[in-house]
């Protein structure tokens, strides 16, 4: 084993070239550079850096007591009596109504004025749906301009919320303010009744920072944590300051996000508040104005150094090329490889060890790129069906029209069908809200189904007859939840209500296939069906698995295949004014059938 490695050792230039090159270029130029640059530059740049980092520590201490300033606000303005009155149910007499949107309006306005740089406050009632603002007229939510902050905050389910730039035009919004976001009551542990939001324009922020100077060049920016620019002292256009700043906060994380660093000819110095905002401070000195007298220096010990950096690159490539060459192509495969780009790989490998290294980096490059294929296929189709399964939850258009059919029967007083319309609500709410991923038995299906098909008859004069043909040993088959209400949903509102007549049949079969022991699940109604041209598409967004109109067939396409495996079929067949009949093929090895407990059997 020590006769190879001695032989390589005596067959190697790198150890000899290297003593070389710090001999010649490395050591000299390293006691010129402490004589000559330290002495004219050093004191300068410490002193800089000290007062950038001073300049920067006092803007995010100006950002952080307005972040706090906001959360105190929030708390201050929750508990105020104006804003609790307006948070309760609508009055049976207007005029008590109009008076407390009025006290509330005034309270806001006045509240507004007294903070001076706060943009406005608005007020969400959850109860009453209104929007009530220190600058608007009260408003639905649904025509306010805040609509889209007021549902972001509610979905997160947060106790409390900053949304700046970066957030807003996510959410598709052009608006150059800022939002602190908090619930009312302010207490988690009470009852959500409303949301309160108070804005600030980012221009604020820039009146905060547009009287430092920095330089012709320099500037100062406040940035949201994605990188959008909230406020800055830069004279660039827009799209050339973006691209200074994409560039300085690339180099910050590269280098471990430092407080300070040196990048091309400029000092920066980059700090992130400690507040939830989470924004970005950053601080730009253009070296070259504050070290122009150490500039000639700086200059002759940079062509000394290339001068004797190049001599000694020459005298590396000439006596080392042969040991360069591989090892190069094995370093930019490792680059690639660090960069996730697997596909990248040599060919040309001598004959020796590192060219079997290189090819033992080809080798497991290629099966880790199976295995990430393998994990971004999985994760894809999980992502998918996730979205789509929440996009089959009762929607709250059915909901609101099943509660609307119970105060009719209510103001009729026909507590019979109050009974059993609340019933069966109930019912399918327990069992929809439960987790999604699970498998449940045909027969919980079969009785969810009912319930939806029977709250539609309580809306609808069309009357929609639901028949059930289901094999007795079949009952407790594992199937994937929510599969058989969404198929009926598009048969009611797709085939049957266009009709527009008096009944209408929606079939659910579920019968064993003699020759193979499979199973054949089928859902047909009679309603206006499919002319051949449009099927044929529909046929082949199920195919290609794209997103269209039919969301809920395509999502009950797709949980069955992955419950099933690859082997399960879809058929549709439609004749049109005859209706719709999808039919879907289990495989017999994929399919199981839960076996009913003692007590489900009495």
């Amino acid at each position: 084993m020590s006769s190879p490695f001695i032989s390589f050792l005596t067959k190697s230039f790198y150890a000899k070239m290297i003593a070389v090159m710090l001999a010649v270029s490395i050591l000299p130029l390293i006691v010129l550079s402490v004589i000559s640059v330290s002495v004219s530059s050093t004191t300068v740049k410490s002193q800089v850096n000290r007062l950038n980092a001073q300049l920067v520590n006092q803007v995010v201490d100006r950002i952080e007591l307005t972040m706090t300033r906001f959360r105190e606000l929030s708390g201050q303005y929750s508990a105020i009596p104006s804003i609790q009155d307006a948070l309760v149910a609508p009055s049976a007499k207007y005029y008590e109504d109009v008076v407390r949107k009025k006290d509330l309006i005034t309270v806001l306005g006045t509240a507004s004025a007294v903070i001076g740089n706060v943009e406005g406050l608005q007020v969400y009632s959850a109860i009453t749906g209104e929007v009530l603002s220190s600058d608007e007229a009260p408003s639905p939510l649904e025509d306010s301009p805040y609509k889209l902050i007021v549902e972001r905050f509610l979905e997160s389910g947060a106790n409390n919320q900053f949304i700046d730039k970066s957030d807003t035009a996510a959410m598709g919004m052009q608006d150059n303010s800022s939002y602190y976001v908090s619930r009312l009551p302010i207490e988690p542990y009470e009852e959500l009744k409303g949301v309160l939001v108070i804005s600030m324009s980012n221009d604020e922020y820039l009146r905060q920072i547009e009287n430092i100077q920095l330089g012709s060049k320099g500037a100062i920016s406040l940035l949201a944590e994605n990188g959008d620019t909230i406020a800055t002292t830069s004279r660039l256009g827009g799209e050339e300051d973006a691209a200074r700043i994409a560039h300085i906060l690339q180099r910050w994380r590269e280098a471990g996000q430092p407080n300070q660093f040196a990048m091309d000819a400029s000092i920066i110095s980059i700090k992130m508040t400690s507040t939830y905002d989470r924004w970005i401070v950053v601080s730009e000195i253009p070296s070259g104005e504050l070290n122009r007298s150490a500039d000639i220096i700086r200059k002759t010990v940079t062509y000394f150094l290339l001068v004797l950096i190049l001599v000694g690159v020459l005298s590396v490539i000439l006596f080392g090329y042969q040991l360069y060459k591989p090892l190069q192509a094995i370093k930019r495969q490792v680059t690639a490889f660090k960069k996730g780009r697997f596909e990248v790989r040599d060919a040309k490998f001598a004959n020796n060890e590192i060219g079997e290294l290189g090819r033992m980096l080809n080798t497991m490059a290629v099966r880790i790129q199976e295995l990430l294929d393998n994990l971004q296929e999985s994760e894809d189709l999980k992502r998918r069906l996730e979205i789509r399964a929440l996009q089959s939850q009762i929607n709250p258009h059915f909901m609101y029209n099943t509660l609307n059919t119970i105060r009719m029967f209510a103001m009729l007083k026909d507590y019979g069908k109050i009974n059993e319309v609340m019933g069966r609500l109930v019912s399918m709410l327990r069992y929809s809200m439960e987790n999604f991923d699970q498998n449940v038995p045909l027969k919980q299906e079969l009785d969810y189904a009912r319930d939806y098909v029977e709250l539609l008859n309580t809306r609808y004069k069309c009357r929609l007859n639901l028949l059930f043909d289901v094999d007795p040993t079949l009952e407790n088959l594992e199937i994937p939840k929510l599969s058989l209400q969404p198929l009926i949903e598009n048969s009611v509102f797709h085939g049957i209500l266009p009709m527009k007549r008096e009944s209408g049949l929606v079939s659910v079969k579920v019968k064993r296939i003699p020759d193979d022991g499979g199973i054949e699940m089928v859902v047909a109604d009679d309603g206006v069906g499919i002319e051949e041209g449009e099927l044929e598409k529909l046929r082949l967004h199920l195919l290609r698995e794209q997103l269209g109109d039919n969301i809920g067939l395509l999502n009950v396409w797709l949980r069955l295949r992955l419950h099933f495996g690859k082997a399960a079929q879809f058929e549709l067949h439609s004749v049109p004014g005859r209706g719709l009949r999808i039919r879907f093929l289990l495989p017999a090895d994929a399919i199981h059938v839960k076996e009913a407990d003692h007590h489900e059997q009495n």
